[in-house]
């Protein structure tokens, strides 16, 4: 009896059983700008601002742009993987509950500090601002043929390595989850470093 009067009072997101399906980036290329089709139900989806959601692509893909209720257009020519690849990052940081990894979740400021409140679990954690790109003269100069030393943090969607290099996002193919390399940077987009792995550091 008592388990059936604590299995009433849960919550009814705990109830459910289907799976969180990532939503699907709506992208295309029309000459120099990129425009996302469908932000706002990218937006609605999970349960977030469009001007939100916007904002931190912005900032992550190292550009400008601008947005209406359904549509984000930035400078810059991006493909689908690589805004797919953002969108996915902010929602493991801005929407997804780090315990039960459900999307039932929201965000509360206290103190002048943001905290994502899962509101399946009751798990809370701190979480930071969306704040403006850096500033050209800001940035870490890097050039093509130079050796960088990253820490593999995640794994894209095409298997390579992600790092992070102050504003700049790293793909590092050849590189594994938890592996510190050394890379030869190859390429360079925005605030994106394609790079080989040379060695792995012990």
């Amino acid at each position: 009896m008592l388990l059936d009067k604590a299995y009433k009072e849960l919550p009814d997101v705990l109830k459910e059983h289907s799976r969180f399906e990532k939503p699907t980036v709506d992208s295309i290329i029309q000459g120099k700008i990129t425009v996302v089709k469908n932000l706002g139900d990218l937006a609605k989806a999970v349960d977030r601002d469009t001007n939100m959601v916007s904002k931190y692509l912005i900032k992550e893909l190292g550009t400008s742009g601008t947005h209406d209720s359904q549509h984000l257009v930035m400078k810059g020519q991006f493909r689908q993987p690589q805004i797919q690849d953002r969108f996915d990052a902010f929602l493991d940081e801005f929407v997804l509950c780090s315990e039960c990894k459900r999307p039932d979740t929201k965000i509360l400021r206290e103190d002048r500090i943001n905290f994502l409140v899962c509101e399946a679990c009751g798990a809370r954690r701190s979480i930071g601002s969306i704040k403006a790109p850096l500033k050209k003269e800001e940035r870490k100069q890097l050039s093509i043929g130079d050796e960088i030393t990253v820490e593999i943090t995640r794994t894209g969607r095409k298997g390579d390595g992600l790092a992070k290099i102050g504003n700049y996002l790293v793909f590092v193919s050849g590189a594994k989850v938890g592996q510190k390399v050394k890379a030869r940077v190859t390429g360079m987009q925005n605030t994106m470093i394609f790079a080989v792995m040379i060695e792995i550091i012990t």
